[in-house]
């Protein structure tokens, strides 16, 4: 019976393969900071008790156990501050698949059609509502060089 206990807890015991993550003062005074503070992201107080704890040498399941997160949040913090540094471990990984579409030019258009009034553009609204400037949009569009507005609807207005 001793010897399987031993086993087991040999096996349970056993140390992440990844290395050890080495801050500096100056990194472990932000990360604390940053984990004691009230006012920062949830996710990043989270992160920065994760760098923290593996820093120290707990165990990837104590920190699950004590930060009540997941393991796949955990191991992706550590492994994106090991690769790129403690600042990338705390940050989100950038998720657009591609380039935006509607260009900056368009955006300024937009928001210089919202600074106009509508009467200027034979509109007999004396303001523009969110779906009648999406409206107008659609319509002049095509005309202004904008194909890809042509379809907008009040929330990529709105945005």
């Amino acid at each position: 019976m001793i010897h399987s206990s031993l086993l087991m807890e040999a096996i349970m015991a056993r140390k992440s393969g990844r290395a050890a993550l080495v801050l500096t003062q100056a990194q472990t005074a932000t990360l604390k900071a940053l984990a004691g503070s009230r006012t920062a992201a949830q996710r990043e107080v989270e992160r920065a008790k994760v760098l923290l704890g593996y820093a120290a040498g707990t165990s990837i399941t104590e920190l699950q156990r004590q930060l009540g997160v997941g393991r796949p949040m955990i191991y992706k913090c550590i492994d994106k501050a090991l690769a790129a540094g403690v600042q990338m471990g705390l940050k989100d990984k950038y998720h657009r698949p591609h380039d935006p579409e509607i260009s900056d030019e368009a955006k300024a258009w937009v928001v210089s059609l919202a600074c106009t009034k509508p009467k200027d553009h034979g509109l007999a609204a004396e303001l523009w509502s969110i779906s009648e400037l999406a409206k107008f949009v659609c319509e002049a569009a095509e005309a202004a060089g904008f194909a890809r507005l042509a379809n907008a609807g009040k929330s990529t207005v709105w945005r």
